[in-house]
């Protein structure tokens, strides 16, 4: 059978999702596939979506598939039917949430970096990562320094793993289960030990990085609380071993809790105090040996 290769044809076989399409195109056409279910429509098979959006079964299907391997979609078990997946609503949560919390926590960090001196960092879980949000820089020639944006490997960070050790038990087998590279002698790549660490740093509401990111740069990371208590984002504090000394850490955590405790008040946190004092108990001198 002749093919149609003028511009007209290559138009309409584009136009039912066949053919070669630009990068724009694909994504416009993903998009349309997930705003195609809503309350009237909330569970469709692939002929529907079809329908609704108007490209061929064959592009739906794939796309449909991929959003499923993302859990961006479900697929029913009982009627084969798609809807849209569970992972939408943690993107939701966190355009909501961490928009807040940069907002509400912005003077409060600004005010910490005031208080002791070293930089702060605001930072939130993104898969294994944490990405940071916020940096306010310390007042020190030698500081801690980060870019806005960049992702962080969570096992080797004091936010990261003060965020991991609050996940619902599966998300952080799923973080645990992957490698866990290593940044320096020090960084935790054994699961299970940091397993047993995450079950600490979760007892006593902070988490403190001894150069396992980088070599001699201490971390001390507390949580940011959401209404409903889940940590939502993490505070560090950060700056090299020899100013962030064993002496000086219970006051540092101190002043990180009493911060991320006023933050979480503003975003509607009125739980139990959960943040302990720092204990001297917890500080464990292996980094400084």
């Amino acid at each position: 059978m002749a093919q149609d290769f003028s511009p007209q044809g290559i138009r309409k076989r584009s136009e039912r999702g066949e053919g070669i399409v630009t990068g724009n195109q694909a994504v416009r056409r993903a998009i349309a596939v997930l705003k195609a279910f809503s309350d009237d429509a909330p569970e469709m098979g692939v002929t529907e979506v079809s329908r609704r959006v108007n490209l061929h079964k064959s592009t739906v299907y794939r796309l449909l598939s991929a959003f499923e391997g993302e859990g961006l979609i479900a697929k029913s078990a009982e009627t084969g039917k798609y809807r849209l997946g569970p992972e939408l609503i943690v993107l939701g949560e966190q355009v909501l949430r961490h928009t807040d919390v940069h907002r509400v926590a912005l003077p409060f960090l600004r005010e910490l970096a005031e208080r002791t001196g070293e930089t702060i960092d605001l930072e939130v879980l993104s898969g294994s990562n944490v990405v940071t949000i916020e940096e306010i820089g310390g007042k020190h020639v030698v500081a801690a320094a980060g870019a806005i944006g960049k992702p962080w490997a969570a096992h080797s960070t004091s936010t990261g793993k003060v965020l991991m050790a609050h996940l619902p038990p599966e998300k952080q087998r799923q973080i645990l289960a992957r490698t866990l590279k290593r940044f320096t002698p020090r960084t935790i790549t054994d699961a299970k030990v940091l397993a047993r660490d995450l079950l600490k740093v979760r007892e006593q509401g902070y988490a403190i990085s001894y150069g396992e990111l980088e070599d001699h740069l201490i971390a001390i990371g507390t949580p940011i609380r959401s209404r409903n208590g889940d940590a939502v984002a993490a505070v560090s504090i950060s700056g090299p071993d020899t100013r962030l000394t064993p002496d000086k850490l219970p006051g540092l955590i101190r002043i990180g809790l009493e911060t991320c405790g006023k933050i979480s008040a503003r975003l509607g946190y009125h739980g139990p105090a959960t943040l302990r004092a720092a204990q001297s108990k917890f500080l464990t001198p292996r980094a400084f040996a």
